[in-house]
């Protein structure tokens, strides 16, 4: 910016050239006349440099960006507290015990503490109770594996140990001023009216949605395929209908190399995945690299082509708020889960935690609040204990006064996951408690406010005629079983520990629609200080091994639940291979398995 003098300077040296008898020395009335130009141009300059100042909001930070952000009604996002549940124990099954809230546990080393956010009812008889928590500090720190809150630090009666059987997650630092800064520029200056980006910035305007993905009813893919025999396959596994048309396939499309369809290659879109069949052998030959994007209805829409719907947008929201409900709902059997995939309660399209369907001819009992966090994991009805099943007490099973009879259920898939899908309590037939018996849902019943708020939000929003829905985004719990060679210098709980928290944070990172390559799991292992060397365990380390039955034995990675795998991501011989998450799935961190081993020992067997 120009000073006053420096203007005055230029003016002056300007009027020398073109009027030399022109009198502009200090104290003239053309000097004067010469000063008050050069002042007012100054200020112009520094209001204009001001104002570009005020409204460019990346040169803000602090106090003064939290001031200009609340202009456009933001605020920044608080560090946020990491939540989940734990279940408490005791030896003795006898009275009703109590937990009451902000009753206090502890890791095991003291480092994070949480409390109970509901009341806890162990009722007689039974040996659990599970209560959601809350870290009692701020921050990510208090996202922890399964299994490290281990001491109850508020003494309760009869209560003889406590655990976390999941993860506790949602653990957040406060938003940073160039975290707050890209977030403005994604609300403010997209924020168009019935738009992707606008329904994006809506989804993570909510504090616990910390990453979302918007669905439509069309969905771009680009990848890169090779010629084999003719022809080439996309990889695409979530797509329920690929368009005839929109296809671009090329040796380097973005160079302007594409081929003609019907001259160099035909787009089979009738296939699933679609395929790519080579005409021209000269333009394609035999292992050609080429270019392919293409447009496929996702598994994640509610539209559908064939009856004309494409009006339907879908936000899937990654992200939970537990929050504590309570009902009362009558028992019946009017709704059976059903075997026939014509029906609209056809088994398949629901799904229990552990990601199994429910059995055809159990009961589906609607609950009003979803989706569902936790329900209360015994019931009384008419006068017998019901139970929740569970792995190790399966559905059917009667043990200790208990009747293991039902189960959460959701809807899933595009119609799944939403305040507004189906979701409730499949219940067990053989143990019917009878037409219009009560069934009284209470303390240990919660569910995700997240979808339920970013719904309301745009309904604001949504253009007349559009059919917006926000659903929960499905999580999948990994365990990575590895091989590793330690430094010898270091700690191996505390190297291994690291690792957890490297990999949980690299999870964080993939969004959905992402894809998991074992080698970059790989590659974040051996960045921990402390590791020096690492690979998967695979079959080949286990003699005896089934590729059958994978999730019996360590291999690869695996999702879990319970921590007990129930999907093992690798080939027949136990080799972990790429996974790919759809448009509603996201990637978590569940544990490790990790088996320590030498130079000498790092091949399979030793």
């Amino acid at each position: 910016m120009a000073s006053q003098s420096d203007i005055a300077s230029q003016i002056v040296a300007a009027l020398a050239a073109s009027e030399p008898d022109l009198d502009t020395t200090t104290g003239s009335v053309t000097r004067k006349i010469i000063d008050a130009v050069a002042a007012s141009i100054s200020a112009a300059s520094l209001d204009s440099q001001m104002l570009a100042y005020q409204y460019d909001i990346n040169s803000m930070q602090g106090a003064a960006l939290d001031s200009f952000v609340q202009l456009f009604g933001m605020t920044r996002y608080p560090a946020t507290r990491a939540g989940g549940t734990v279940t408490f124990t005791r030896s003795t099954a006898s009275d009703t015990v109590t937990i009451p809230v902000n009753t206090q546990i502890a890791s095991a080393d003291g480092t994070v503490v949480v409390q109970t956010v509901t009341t806890g009812i162990m009722n007689a008889g039974a040996l659990t109770c599970t209560v959601p928590v809350q870290a009692v500090t701020a921050g990510p720190d208090g996202d922890l594996p399964a299994g490290q809150l281990t001491s109850v630090m508020t003494p309760v009666s009869e209560v003889t140990g406590v655990t976390n059987v999941n993860p506790l997650s949602g653990g957040s630092n406060q938003e940073t001023d160039s975290q707050l800064q890209a977030r403005w520029k994604a609300t403010v200056f997209k924020n168009m009216a019935g738009t992707s980006q606008m329904f994006l910035g809506i989804a993570l305007n909510d504090p616990d949605c910390t990453s979302a993905n918007v669905v439509d009813a069309a969905t771009r893919r680009r990848e890169q395929l090779q010629i084999t025999s003719g022809a080439a396959s996309s990889t695409v596994s979530d797509d329920q209908y690929t368009y005839p048309s929109g296809q671009v396939v090329g040796r380097d499309i973005d160079a302007g190399d594409v081929a003609a369809p019907g001259i160099q290659y035909t787009w089979n879109y009738q296939a699933s995945p679609p395929e790519i069949q080579v005409i021209d052998p000269a333009y394609f030959p035999e292992g050609q690299l080429i270019d392919v994007s293409f447009l496929y209805l996702d598994t994640a829409s509610r539209n559908n082509p064939a009856q004309g719907i494409y009006g339907r947008v879908d936000i899937w929201c990654r992200g939970t708020r537990a929050v504590a409900a309570a009902a009362t709902v009558k028992f019946s059997d009017a709704t059976l889960f059903q075997s026939s995939p014509s029906s609209s309660w056809y088994a398949q399209d629901f799904v229990r935690p552990d990601g199994s369907a429910p059995a055809p001819g159990n009961a589906f009992i609607a609950l009003p609040y979803g989706p569902i966090v936790t329900v209360p994991p015994t019931l009384v009805v008419s006068g017998t204990t019901y139970g929740m099943a569970s792995l190790t007490h399966p559905m059917g099973t009667v043990t200790g006064g208990v009747t293991y009879a039902y189960q959460v259920v959701h809807r899933t898939g595009a119609f799944g996951w939403s305040p507004y899908s189906d979701f409730g309590l499949e219940w067990d037939m053989a143990f019917d408690p009878g037409e219009g018996a009560p069934v009284v849902l209470s303390e240990d019943y919660t569910y995700n406010d997240v979808p339920y708020a970013i719904q309301q939000a745009l309904e604001s929003w949504r253009m007349a005629g559009q059919d917006v829905q926000a659903h929960q985004g499905i999580q999948a719990t990994l365990r990575f079983n590895l091989a590793v060679i330690y430094d010898p210098s270091v700690s191996q709980p505390v190297t291994q520990q690291a690792v957890n928290t490297a990999l949980a944070t690299y999870l964080s990172q993939l969004g959905f629609s992402s894809r998991l390559y074992p080698s970059s799991v790989l590659q974040v292992v051996e960045n921990t200080p402390g590791v020096l060397a690492s690979r998967f365990l695979t079959g080949a380390d286990y003699p005896g091994y089934n590729p059958a039955a994978p999730n019996s034995f360590g291999v690869g990675i695996q999702q879990t639940f319970e921590g007990v795998p129930v999907v093992s991501y690798v080939d027949s011989g136990g080799n972990p291979v790429d996974i790919e998450f759809g448009a509603m799935t996201i990637p978590a961190f569940g544990d490790t398995s990790i088996v320590a081993k030498a130079g000498n020992t790092m091949g399979a067997f030793a």
